[in-house]
């Protein structure tokens, strides 16, 4: 009787593990899916959404600031402006899987300011023919729908009140509605 028991429980415990690690090694393949689905994208009206622990599962890092915005074939590609602070910041084009598809930072873009086009590259092209942005930089994608994650160092007080204000200022609008 004690021999079964044993069995029995030994069973119980081989099934209880094999599910717990199949259920950690496979959560970390689902987690970038629902990273960025809390964030309300509603009513934005062309500034960028914060995003932080209140509508992210993500882990982001505390010293950075972050904002998105949506892109979408339906209404073309965004372009994304404004007048960034001196600190280190970055733009990272994500499907809407979380893949992320293109990085860009402030040394690539050569300045402060920003000034960048996201979006397929058949649309890119007919934008930039059709309102003549010939100067504006680029980030070609593969994908027709996702969005932008702007990442800002903010790591101490006087530059988290910079960032802010750079955040306020940020518009990300599709391209073809200027």
């Amino acid at each position: 009787m004690i021999d079964t028991g044993l069995r029995w429980l030994a069973a119980t415990l081989c099934i209880a593990g094999l599910t717990h690690i199949a259920a950690v090694l496979l959560a970390p393949s689902h987690s970038r899916d629902l990273a960025f689905t809390g964030v309300d994208f509603g009513g934005t009206d062309g500034k960028l959404v914060l995003v932080d622990n209140s509508n992210t599962s993500a882990d982001l890092d505390p010293a950075f600031l972050n904002a998105v915005c949506r892109f979408d074939d339906e209404t073309g590609p965004v372009r994304l402006t404004g007048i960034m602070p001196g600190t280190y910041w970055s733009v990272a084009a994500m499907s809407e899987d979380g893949r992320i598809l293109s990085t860009l930072s402030r040394e690539d873009l050569r300045g402060a300011d920003i000034d960048l086009l996201v979006g397929r590259t058949a649309a890119l092209d007919a934008v930039r023919q059709s309102v003549g942005l010939d100067s504006v930089e680029t980030m070609s994608l593969p994908v027709s729908r996702g969005f932008v994650l702007l990442r800002l160092f903010a790591g101490s007080l006087d530059d988290r009140g910079l960032a802010e204000g750079a955040f306020e200022d940020l518009q990300c609008r599709p391209a073809l509605s200027e």
